[in-house]
């Protein structure tokens, strides 16, 4: 898990760890859509906790994002409460409520901030081994993902990979994964294109479309 502070750059440890409070699950299937774009993105997602904005927000920011996140290709928990952090395990996306609902560093911040958590779901259920081995000679990392203890955030691959594809699929002013990222946004969706069976064609011409609401 993972605290987080209004400059970019995260504290605390694990983000692989399970949340440390136990909550009552409260599942809501959302269904994610970008209107009138054919091969609208969709993901499931379970909500454990959280307000109706922070709910919201999750959608929001998901849908600003030009990745398709249908390739998780399963439903995602995600278990809002008063934590100060922002983590992800397989499956489980968790997510700090004042961060969402009032969005105290900018929309933009907390947007980025929950894109990077569910592409670490891409990693782990969109890519096979040899994919995510690939990537990480590409992107660098010591290790996959936290497969050797004691190391920095971002001495794993499984971190660059979040970090680049959220700015990758939404490079807007305030995004903090721009400061993160370790690879072009153009290059990056090239490259991951090519993995997926992603149109690098569409793909360029969506992430012009997604702006911060006014």
């Amino acid at each position: 898990m993972r605290s987080y502070n209004p400059y970019g750059a995260f504290d605390g440890g694990n983000p692989m760890i399970a949340a440390r409070r136990h909550l009552v699950l409260l599942a809501a299937l959302v269904a994610l859509a970008v209107p009138g774009k054919a091969g609208a993105t969709a993901v499931a997602l379970e909500f454990s906790g959280g307000s109706d904005a922070a709910r919201a927000e999750v959608a929001a920011a998901l849908d600003a994002s030009a990745f398709d996140w249908s390739l998780i290709g399963r439903p995602i928990t995600v278990q809002i409460y008063d934590c100060g952090c922002a983590g992800s395990r397989p499956g489980v996306v968790v997510l700090d409520e004042t961060m969402l609902a009032s969005s105290p560093y900018g929309r933009a911040y907390t947007w980025g901030l929950v894109q990077h958590e569910f592409a670490h779901q891409v990693w782990w259920y969109a890519l096979d081994d040899g994919r995510r081995s690939e990537l990480q000679a590409v992107l660098g990392g010591v290790d996959l993902c936290y497969e050797l203890p004691g190391l920095s955030h971002d001495a794993h691959a499984c971190e660059l990979f979040a970090s680049t594809l959220a700015w990758a699929y939404w490079p807007v002013a305030g995004n903090p994964m721009q400061g993160e990222k370790v690879m072009g946004a153009r290059q990056f969706r090239r490259l991951l294109g090519q993995m997926l069976g992603l149109s690098p064609r569409l793909g360029f011409a969506r992430v012009a479309l997604r702006r911060l609401p006014s």
